[in-house]
């Protein structure tokens, strides 16, 4: 059975503990050079995992029409208000 992915906050949490160990010089050159193919790879995986969210916020930021809206995202704690056009009298739910 395959390993269960780590999750986005894991996968940082593992990079800075990389960075960290390398920037204390304690490791030697061979352990060092390790740790860097290690963290480079949890980079791309962390590239990757983002470049997927951001897919999904683009594909929930559509409107009816298919239209991307971009802007500056909302205060988390204040919610977005659903704009209304003319069409949404004709919608059924």
């Amino acid at each position: 059975m395959a390993a269960k992915a780590k999750k986005f906050e894991d996968e940082l949490k593992d990079l800075e503990t990389i960075v960290n160990q390398i920037d204390s010089g304690e490791l030697s050159l061979d352990e060092s050079i390790g740790a860097f193919e290690r963290g480079v790879a949890l980079v791309k995986s962390l590239n990757q995992k983002l470049d997927e969210v951001e897919r999904k916020v683009e594909l929930l930021t559509r409107d009816a029409d298919g239209k991307l809206h971009t802007g500056p995202m909302e205060d988390a704690e204040t919610p977005a208000k659903p704009r209304r056009t003319a069409d949404d009298d004709d919608i059924p739910f």
